[in-house]
């Protein structure tokens, strides 16, 4: 876990937030203020943003790929009319039932949920590399709840690699 991260990681499980700060950048704030030794400057947002990201995304696009091509998928919502793969060939010999109308409802708020979340992050990082590097960006609410949600998700699975 890089060093800057600690005492922010610490300081969100105590209840703080993530917030832009005045002079660019994003400190976590307490009912006391701003928390002493976690101010994220624009260069360890760029780092950890971009890092984690490229292995991330050309992980998820090998597997994502692979898979829909061999599990297929069910027709026109659900029914067997134009299914493919293995979901095709199950739903044909009755193995498998068609799927009820909530489950595409569900699948789409979902995804535009999701995409949503992925605009909102390309966004900022998009923001974090056109800073130019030695100076800092000034960040709004909701791009420090994109970090936040980052940075406690990155202390999450870090505890899952630990043990």
């Amino acid at each position: 876990m890089p060093l800057p991260l600690i005492p922010v990681i610490t300081a969100l499980a105590a209840g703080g937030s993530l917030v832009p700060h005045a002079a660019g950048g994003m400190i976590v704030t307490a009912a006391s203020g701003y928390v002493t030794g976690t101010y994220l400057s624009t260069a360890t947002l760029t780092a950890l943003l971009i890092g984690s990201a490229t292995a991330l995304g050309t992980g998820a696009a090998v597997i994502s790929g692979a898979a829909a091509a061999i599990i297929g998928s069910a027709g026109v919502f659900g029914t067997t009319i134009g299914a493919t793969g293995l979901t095709g060939l199950l739903m044909s010999a009755g193995i498998i039932a068609s799927t009820p109308i909530w489950v595409p409802v569900a699948v789409a708020g979902a995804g535009a949920g999701i995409a949503y979340g992925v605009f909102r992050y390309y966004t900022l990082r998009r923001k974090l590399v056109a800073t130019p590097s030695g100076e800092e960006a000034y960040f709004t609410e909701k791009e420090a709840k994109v970090v936040e949600w980052l940075v406690r998700r990155f202390a999450k699975s870090q505890k899952h690699d630990e043990a």
